[in-house]
């Protein structure tokens, strides 16, 4: 008698059969993990220049502010999707440091204005400042909240849009 080795084409398809049901099961958990791990990235970018601009302002002994960005310059209004930079206050203050463009699914609303940091560490804005970081379809899903005070402190919460 002889023996054969392999599958037979029944067990083949009952495991590609069970392999497509666990993808199904498995692609928007994954989907929304690299979403949600995107909207935390953006935060840490948001909170590190934050707190880069409080460190130069104190090191430099030197007003630095943080703005949204327009082609390398500052410029107003609340989306900063196109991503922010830190620089020098003044006209023809050095640019420090420039964070690019978020994806064109992510949004990034914060203050209409550029936030100022004092040589002591505090901003120039006499109330709390937020950013909001989340997806253009927001609907049930994370989103993150960068609060500045206006003693120049900034911490993140993370939350669900409704």
């Amino acid at each position: 008698m002889r023996y054969s080795r392999g599958f037979t084409l029944i067990e083949l398809m009952v495991t590609v059969a069970i392999l497509a049901i666990l993808v199904s099961i498995a692609v928007p958990s994954f989907r929304d993990m690299i979403q949600s791990n995107r909207m935390l990235s953006i935060t840490n970018n948001l909170m590190t220049a934050l707190q880069f601009a409080r460190s130069e302002a104190i090191k430099r002994g030197v007003r630095v502010d943080v703005c949204r960005q327009s082609n390398g310059a500052c410029s107003n209004g609340t989306g900063w999707q196109d991503g922010w930079l830190v620089k020098v206050n003044g006209t023809g203050g050095a640019v420090l440091r420039v964070w690019e463009a978020t994806s064109s699914s992510d949004l990034v609303v914060g203050p209409d204005a550029t936030l100022t940091f004092r040589p002591n560490g505090m901003v120039t804005a006499t109330a709390d400042t937020s950013f909001s970081v989340k997806t253009s379809s927001c609907t049930n899903r994370t989103m993150y909240t960068v609060t500045l005070t206006p003693t120049g402190r900034a911490t993140s919460t993370k939350g669900t849009c409704q």
